[in-house]
């Protein structure tokens, strides 16, 4: 593990705008850990979206597809140096408001598999926009995608 010296050398060399979205993505996946932790399911769904269908994608934005691209990279940065856990949940929660708060369309995929070694059922969350998929990477045809939520 990195030591915090590292860490902050490492965060020293970043550009200024990935500086200052990867301290929002702090602040926000510590808000979002926090709620989903303590705070009642109700409280946390309005943060989802609506339910959409789950063939749906999110509208191409390609003027938003730089900014994507830093969230994407700052949603990087925390899974690797935030002191808790960013389990696939709250980096793509954390990931749809950063990108709900600049007005870039997201849909938020929750889905199920079996997992074949030891035939356990395991979720996955992923959040994808402009054909980009911004957290969650993994092979999506082994999930069986049971919800979707985006802006209607």
């Amino acid at each position: 593990m990195p030591s915090l010296a590292h860490k902050a050398q490492t965060f020293a060399r970043l550009p200024g705008a990935t500086k200052s979205l990867f301290a929002e993505a702090v602040v926000t996946s510590a808000y979002v850990k926090f709620a989903l932790l303590f705070l009642p399911f109700r409280r946390v769904a309005a943060w989802l979206g609506k339910p959409v269908d789950v063939n749906m994608r999110a509208p191409y934005q390609e003027d938003a597809l730089p900014l994507i691209k830093e969230v994407k990279t700052a949603i990087n940065l925390i899974d690797k140096y935030a002191p808790w856990p960013t389990e696939c949940y709250t980096r793509a929660l954390t990931a749809r408001i950063m990108l709900h708060r600049r007005k870039v369309s997201s849909v938020l995929f929750f889905g199920f598999r079996r997992n074949p070694g030891t035939n356990k059922v395991e979720g996955h969350a992923w959040l994808n926009t402009s054909g980009t998929t911004v957290t969650g990477k993994c092979d999506f045809s082994m999930y069986h995608v049971h919800s979707a939520f985006g802006d209607k």
